[in-house]
């Protein structure tokens, strides 16, 4: 029996890391313009102006994402996650063409803005799919996947961009997440909530067989989701009547709460931090070679990733995003310093060369513990199926809205406000968790059905409530 339960674990797991190859690309897209933008401005064989143009090659593809995910929405709805993922992996592969092949910054622009549209399609996808094929006790854990896959992504092309030009780069992006993503979609099942919410039961049934044991009683929990989807009104409706139902409080109210979450998250200064890695380096002047300091970055924050996967369903979500918001405010307070005492004239800070890494360092790990992946972990267990689409087209759009601000007002915070300023607004900014995180509701080892029951009145049963936020 426990062999039984341990390889249905196993399948389940081996499922949502496919899955999370979608997000392999997110930290491809998302850490391309930290490595290349030293190389673009000693290219002369394109018009590259970094004061025009450094700025917006990082940010284009989180305003572009918005986009792509009000439509990977409207498609997922449609045609489901895994269907989903398997017919936008190649397109995305080829969308890498214009920036490896460009011959103008331009072409630069565009690629980096259709594979922004990328980015926005697949954010959601591997967070939904791996919350609906879950088990409750190993929810957590494979939520916390698509960011672990994200911080790997974003490794990854850290290691890459130190031995390869920004076009050779380019190519790697598009080829060591997609051709794997697109094989592997191809021979897993579609998640059981989607077949249901479809009405296609016997098809939910087998999808629920390939993920449960032998013994489970997969029509009892396909007549489960059925009922709560009937009950929550999320049967197939059109996107208007999902827009009326969002007069719900038990609609808007959880959309509400992952929207803030990601709000935390990005004003925090992550987007910086992936975006403007070697770029910070640089600007400390350390001595520490900055392509070196930036793999060390990317370690940190895939290993940090790991941690919080294991975490998640034992400590649970509220914890760590209290405990994330305090590390991440002090990482960022403690880079500030240093860039305070390198702009003062009394100071020397040749022997604070190791405290920008450190910094970073203690930022990246503690952002990762839960500003990282509670956000898209709460978007797959907190919004309701009925308006799933709309919920995190809205989610999506929060996490790329305030990605392309953060990203696009760097370079013009740290000229008007000066680099230490800049880095204690975003210290100042990751405090707002803590108050957050008290009022979060705890998802840990509850199923779907009853995180949707939650919010279904503001009055619940003494015992319900406990468990809630236990």
């Amino acid at each position: 029996m426990t062999k039984s339960v341990n390889l249905i674990t196993l399948k389940q797991i081996a499922a949502a890391i496919c899955a999370s190859l979608s997000s392999v690309s997110i930290g491809f897209i998302t850490a391309y313009s930290s490595l290349t933008l030293s190389q673009l401005r000693a290219d002369s064989s394109i018009n590259y102006d970094d004061e025009r143009d450094s700025g917006w090659i990082a940010s284009l593809p989180s305003i572009s994402s918005i986009a792509g995910s009000l439509v990977g929405g409207i498609v997922m709805d449609q045609i489901g996650p895994r269907m989903t993922l398997v017919l936008t992996a190649l397109p995305c592969l080829l969308s890498w063409s214009f920036i490896a092949f460009a011959n103008s910054v331009v072409l630069v622009y565009v690629g980096r803005f259709v594979t922004g549209i990328f980015l926005g399609i697949f954010s959601p996808v591997p967070q939904v799919y791996a919350t609906e094929i879950a088990e409750p006790r190993i929810r957590g854990l494979m939520g916390a996947f698509p960011e672990a896959a994200v911080a790997l992504g974003s490794m990854l092309c850290y290691i890459f961009g130190s031995v390869m030009d920004w076009r050779w780069l380019a190519i790697t992006s598009a080829i060591v997440p997609g051709v794997p993503l697109f094989i592997s979609m191809l021979i897993l099942p579609e998640s059981p909530q989607w077949l249901t919410k479809r009405g296609r039961l016997e098809k939910a049934e087998e999808s629920l067989r390939f993920f449960r044991s032998k013994s489970h009683n997969v029509k009892a929990e396909v007549e489960m989701i059925n009922a709560n989807i009937q009950e929550t009104e999320g049967a197939e409706i059109s996107i208007m009547d999902q827009i009326k139902l969002f007069r719900k409080v038990q609609n808007w109210k959880p959309v509400l709460i992952v929207f803030l979450v990601f709000m935390c998250g990005q004003f925090s200064g992550f987007a910086v931090v992936t975006a403007y890695t070697v770029d910070i380096f640089d600007i400390a002047n350390t001595g520490i070679d900055s392509s070196k300091a930036t793999i060390i970055v990317g370690l940190v924050r895939f290993i940090a990733t790991l941690v919080s996967a294991v975490l998640l369903d034992r400590a649970g979500r509220k914890p760590l995003l209290i405990i994330s918001a305090i590390g991440s405010c002090g990482g960022m307070l403690s880079i500030g310093v240093f860039f305070y005492l390198k702009d003062s004239p009394d100071y020397s800070v040749d022997s604070l060369g190791w405290l920008p890494l450190a910094s970073l360092l203690m930022y990246v790990f503690f952002n990762e513990l839960g500003y990282g992946p509670i956000p898209w972990l709460l978007s797959g267990e907190l919004i309701p199926l009925a308006v799933r689409t709309l919920g995190n087209g809205v989610a999506v759009t929060a996490y790329s809205l305030f990605a392309f601000i953060i990203g696009l007002t760097f370079p013009l915070l740290t000229d008007l406000l000066s680099t230490y300023v800049t880095f204690w607004l975003y210290a100042l900014f990751s405090l707002s968790g803590v108050v957050l995180g008290l009022l979060l509701p705890e998802t840990r080892g509850k199923t779907l059905e009853e995180i949707e029951k939650f919010f279904t009145s503001e009055k619940k049963a003494p015992q319900e409530s406990m468990y809630m936020y236990m």
